[in-house]
């Protein structure tokens, strides 16, 4: 038998996804039903420890019977709802909006298999791009964006959804990094079979630094590659120093955003967690 350049693709991606879940100990599937769907919007409150919900059930109920894709992980042994996933149809593939993974299901690699389904789930369908967004000044997305899936950041918008009044965002301003995931690219490819390694820092300058202080110092340089440090723990800052937490965006948001604009990329993060960029040719 003979399988088409779309078809394998596809069917690696399905064989990366089911081992992606099995390692996580979780089985992923459709979200459908009302009352499934509200069992999933009250998930996401819960994630961002909101008074409102982030995504109602009803707009999840909604997306899943026009096609677009609302998943939930669930515990394979005891059954229990740990994480959800919505994306819309859009004109550039899918544009993944919103992942949330509860505290008891954190650090297994649940995040990592919801995307590998949703890998699965768009090549099934002939889709071959996904976007999304996400805060720059979060290490962890960034490292899992870049190494875990090769994604590409394509932007960087400034206050993209306003203030968000909940325990997570902290009403700071809502700058984002947007990202492109090219599914049947080389570094999806790649990073499916083995996680891509963190960017090289040797003999770098910092646009962005940290002081003594844990403060962010903004550096003009001219290089053909910078690095630009991240704070430790943005979303702890928000809460116990919003003043350092407003500086830190300040400061990326200033080194990133004219980068971006202007052609330039980012390469990846290093082990100690600092943004690589490399400016235009």
């Amino acid at each position: 038998m003979t399988w088409s350049t779309a078809t394998v693709p596809a069917l690696e991606a399905a064989a990366q996804a089911a081992a992606a879940a099995s390692a996580a100990g979780v089985v992923v599937q459709p979200v459908e039903s009302a009352e499934a769907c509200w069992r999933a919007a009250d998930l996401l409150r819960e994630v961002w420890r909101s008074a409102q919900f982030p995504v109602a059930g009803n707009v999840l109920r909604m997306v899943a019977h026009t096609g677009g894709y609302v998943a939930a992980a669930y515990d394979e042994v005891r059954g229990d709802l740990l994480a959800v996933s919505l994306g819309f149809l859009a004109t550039d593939g899918l544009h993944s909006h919103i992942t949330g993974v509860l505290p008891s299901g954190q650090g297994r690699g649940l995040g990592y298999a919801l995307k590998l389904h949703q890998r699965s789930w768009c090549l099934d369908r002939g889709i071959s791009t996904v976007t999304w967004t996400s805060d720059p000044l979060v290490r962890r997305n960034d490292r899992f964006n870049l190494h875990s899936l090769g994604a590409v950041a394509t932007g960087y918008l400034v206050d993209f959804y306003g203030p968000m009044d909940d325990e997570v965002n902290c009403r700071d301003e809502s700058d984002r990094l947007s990202w492109r995931w090219d599914l049947r690219g080389p570094r999806a490819s790649e990073a499916a079979e083995r996680r891509l390694p963190p960017a090289q820092a040797s003999g770098l300058p910092h646009a962005v630094a940290v002081d003594a202080r844990g403060r962010p110092v903004l550096s003009p340089v001219q290089h053909p590659r910078v690095l630009v440090s991240l704070p430790e723990d943005v979303e702890a800052l928000r809460r116990d120093d919003p003043e350092s937490a407003r500086s830190w965006r300040l400061a990326v948001r200033a080194a990133v955003q004219p980068l971006l604009a202007a052609g330039g990329r980012v390469v990846g993060l290093t082990e100690a967690g600092e943004l690589v960029l490399e400016t235009a040719a």
